[in-house]
């Protein structure tokens, strides 16, 4: 059985995507959720987080949560915060490829690498709740600090806790945000067409000395999220 939040957190899902509960209706307040649920604050703020971060829900400051316009609603100061990528977002992976090369070789630079280096080569497809492409993923790590990364279950792996389980000592991460153009290539996994512009997000995870142990690219498909950023008006 799912988790106490999933179920709750699904049951809001299929109340939004069968109309029940519309674009620009209230949804629950933690405390509300806490009694019609009967569970603590924590798995209250958890369901309304991953709505937030699914992109079903909007939150807005001192008025509550909201379920947002069909089309996906992210908060770019959510959107490179390191927490969001430990925690990834509700659909399943499908991996394209995975495979050992050459640093030199590889579909992303990664930074401090020499050109032998073996590193890691995964592409995967991100798919939503309803197994809708959502976005293309590009991986390159340094094979040394992911020796065993292609015997993992990548349909479900995630880089930065994997990284972490293994110890390595990342000292930072560097976030890019690049307008693109779809290839024909990116628009084939997508179900978009060539030539649009997009939005890809490119993360860094680097060491003390600048180096990186990986590099991710991840393509957000065209039309379906508006990025904005939110911060607290400052008093007078």
């Amino acid at each position: 059985m799912a988790p106490l939040h999933q179920q709750i957190r699904r049951e809001i899902e299929e109340q939004i995507h069968a109309g029940i509960l519309t674009a620009g209706a209230r949804l629950p307040t933690e405390k509300e959720l806490c009694e019609q649920h009967d569970v603590s604050r924590a798995t209250a703020q958890r369901v309304l987080n991953d709505l937030v971060h699914a992109g079903l829900a909007i939150r807005r400051r001192r008025h509550g949560t909201f379920v947002a316009d069909a089309m996906q609603q992210v908060n770019l100061l959510n959107y490179v915060a390191p927490e969001a990528s430990e925690k990834g977002v509700p659909g399943r992976h499908e991996v394209i490829s995975a495979k050992i090369v050459r640093a030199t070789d590889a579909i992303l630079a990664l930074p401090g690498a020499a050109p032998d280096t073996a590193v890691v080569e995964m592409v995967r497809r991100k798919l939503d709740i309803h197994d809708r492409p959502r976005s293309v993923e590009r991986h390159v790590i340094l094979f040394s600090a992911a020796p065993d990364l292609l015997e993992q279950d990548l349909e479900e792996l995630r880089s930065m806790p994997y990284l972490r389980s293994r110890q390595v000592p990342i000292d930072m991460l560097r976030v890019y945000l690049d307008p693109v153009i779809v290839s024909e290539y990116d628009a084939e996994l997508l179900d978009s067409q060539a030539g649009t512009p997009a939005l890809l997000r490119r993360r860094e995870s680097r060491l003390k000395d600048g180096s990186a142990v990986e590099v991710v690219a991840t393509l957000i498909r065209p039309g379906t999220a508006e990025f904005f950023v939110e911060i607290p008006f400052p008093s007078v």
